[in-house]
């Protein structure tokens, strides 16, 4: 096993896979249960990690060519939020290793599915599973025999190629995170009441045909934003949390059907419009302009960003903070993130600009001012990638070929991996154990992940 797996932060739930329960300041390797066999090949494809349990997605490596991805979680399961309750482990005690996570084992689904995208909102897990061959085809000849339904057609194999994807939900439902209940679960209670923890994973609805993929799928606080491809090209959806705008593409000027580009037009400070507290999955009207794609999206606590292939930033929900003003006159962007109440921006030049709260110097300046302004990169150093985590910023930058990573912000629990728990209103360059290359980086709830060789 080669794989190496840093973390730094809140732990109070074990969710770091330390074993044990305590705070780090410092970059620390995670552990692996003894019951988790991983390939020594094996790459990380994502990571999530937030109040009480993370969550990790692993690719087998070429050693296990054709080999399923691999979903392990660790942390606490109070809500269900890694599956059954208490079906990982023997009692409710939280986990302090990565364990292998099966969300699809009891729940009566035909077909061998698995894991490929996860997302996170505070306590409740989001997996798009996929399948490959349905089950029906997958008894038949299809190398041209005869089968008890008379054989399949070059045009029927096709159409039956096609991935056929599902995202599962599981944890608390407060504000009605699970997503409701589809009817493809075998005794699945629908819908799920508001503020009841899953009973078992159950399949988010969102109307996904033969074809259809998720792009991508992110977690605020409490609420969740897919982007979904399918033959008629991307669309968006969402549900959780509502009362903010935060489903609601028109609640910062994206105004759907005006031809024209969608423009993130926050001046005030958040909108009167009365909206419900929580929503089932819908659609988002979102206009993106011809010939643009959405290449990536960041949500905060109550605010949406998304990032098109023409380098325009869209927002929507919550601006109580100024995290949305302006950001429609952004340009030469070139990579977006969120913390809970802000918004932040790389460029092509390798500056960094950011705007929102700035309580705790999340913006990496001395002043409280919300207003964008640029964060200032040591000299000789150019940005090259940004992570954000609930209220700290992470940046991937370089010098003269050299990479560094630089840590700024809250730093209540360590998270920032700087040795101590003091904020930082300015980047401070974070120790690498062994001086290892950076693979992968990602940013949770007070908590830092780095994946390095």
């Amino acid at each position: 096993m080669t794989l190496t797996l840093l973390a730094c932060g809140s732990n109070s739930a074990s969710h770091l896979a330390l074993n044990h329960n305590q705070d780090v300041s410092r970059l620390t390797p995670t552990i692996f249960h003894p019951s988790t066999s991983i390939p020594s090949t094996s790459q990380i494809i994502d990571l999530v990690s937030t109040s009480a349990h993370s969550l990790l997605l692993l690719s087998p490596g070429s050693d296990s060519d054709g080999g399923k991805d691999i979903l392990l979680g660790a942390g606490m399961n109070t809500f269900g939020q890694l599956g059954p309750r208490c079906a990982l482990w023997d009692d409710v005690k939280p986990e302090g290793r990565w364990k292998e996570v099966d969300l699809v084992g009891d729940l009566g689904l035909e077909g061998d599915w698995e894991p490929i995208k996860i997302a996170s909102t505070w306590s409740t897990t989001f997996v798009v599973h996929q399948r490959s061959v349905p089950p029906a085809v997958a008894q038949q000849d299809v190398g041209g025999g005869s089968s008890a339904s008379g054989g399949l057609n070059s045009t029927e194999r096709k159409e039956d190629d096609q991935p056929e994807q599902i995202v599962l939900s599981c944890g608390s439902n407060d504000f009605g995170e699970l997503g409701g209940a589809a009817p493809l679960i075998l005794n699945a209670p629908s819908p799920i009441p508001i503020s009841r923890p899953s009973q078992r994973p159950t399949i988010v609805d969102l109307g996904l045909q033969k074809g259809d993929t998720v792009e991508m799928i992110k977690g605020g606080q409490r609420h969740v934003v897919v982007v979904i491809s399918g033959p008629n090209g991307q669309r968006v959806m969402g549900w959780g949390a509502s009362r903010k705008g935060e489903l609601d593409a028109t609640s910062c000027g994206a105004a759907p059907g005006s031809g024209t580009s969608a423009k993130g037009k926050c001046k005030g400070k958040g909108k009167s419009t009365a909206y419900p507290p929580t929503s089932p999955p819908t659609t988002i009207n979102l206009v993106v302009p011809e010939g643009e794609r959405i290449v990536d999206i960041a949500l905060g606590a109550s605010h949406t960003l998304v990032f098109l292939s023409s380098g325009q930033v869209i927002g929507w929900g919550s601006n109580m903070k100024g995290q949305l003003t302006d950001i429609d006159q952004l340009d030469n962007v070139i990579g977006i993130s969120a913390t809970w109440g802000g918004s932040y921006f790389l460029t092509s030049t390798g500056n960094i600009l950011s705007q929102g709260s700035n309580t705790h110097s999340q913006l990496m300046r001395s002043s409280t001012t919300e207003s964008r302004g640029q964060i200032t990169v040591p000299e000789g150093w150019k940005g090259k990638r940004i992570v954000a985590g609930s209220e700290h910023l992470l940046v991937l930058a370089t010098k003269n070929g050299e990479e560094g990573l630089w840590a700024g912000g809250w730093n209540e629990h360590g998270n920032l991996g700087l040795g101590d728990e003091k904020d930082r209103s300015s980047l401070e360059r974070v120790d690498i154990p062994s001086g290892g290359k950076i693979k992968g980086l990602w940013g949770g709830c007070a908590s830092t992940w780095v994946w390095v060789e």
